[in-house]
C-alpha cells in the first residue's frame, strides 16, 4: 500500500509519499501509475516554473516523494494544494492501494 501525510506549520507544509500500491503487477499497476504520474507531473511543474530551493524542497526518488513549502508563496500553494487534492481523489477510488495518515 502507498501512504501519504501532509504536514502544516506556519507557512511551511510537507507532503510525503512511500511504498508501493501493489494494485496488480509491475508494468499493469495503474494505481501505482496514476500516482507516479501525479508526483512526477508536480516535480515537472515545480521546475518548469522555476519555483527553486528556496521556496520548496522536492526529493522524488523510487519509492518515496516529499515535496515541502518554505514560504508563503501562492503559486507554490497552488502547486502542494493540486497534488493534496489529486492524492486524495486517487485514494477515494483506490482505498486499499492509497491510504491517507496522519
Amino acid at each position: 500500500m502507498t501512504t501519504y501525510r501532509i504536514k502544516r506549520k506556519g507557512q511551511e507544509a510537507l507532503l510525503e509519499v512511500q511504498g508501493h500500491s501493489d494494485y496488480d503487477i509491475y508494468g499493469k499497476d495503474i494505481v501505482c501509475a496514476s500516482i507516479s504520474t501525479a508526483l512526477i507531473f508536480t516535480a515537472n511543474l515545480i521546475e518548469k516554473l522555476n519555483l527553486g530551493y528556496n521556496i520548496m524542497d522536492l526529493v522524488c526518488e523510487e519509492g518515496y516523494f516529499r515535496l515541502q513549502i518554505k514560504t508563503s508563496d501562492l503559486t507554490a500553494n497552488a502547486v502542494f494544494e493540486n497534488l493534496e487534492y489529486t492524492l486524495e481523489e486517487i485514494s477515494k477510488q483506490y482505498p486499499k492501494n492509497l491510504k491517507f495518515i496522519n
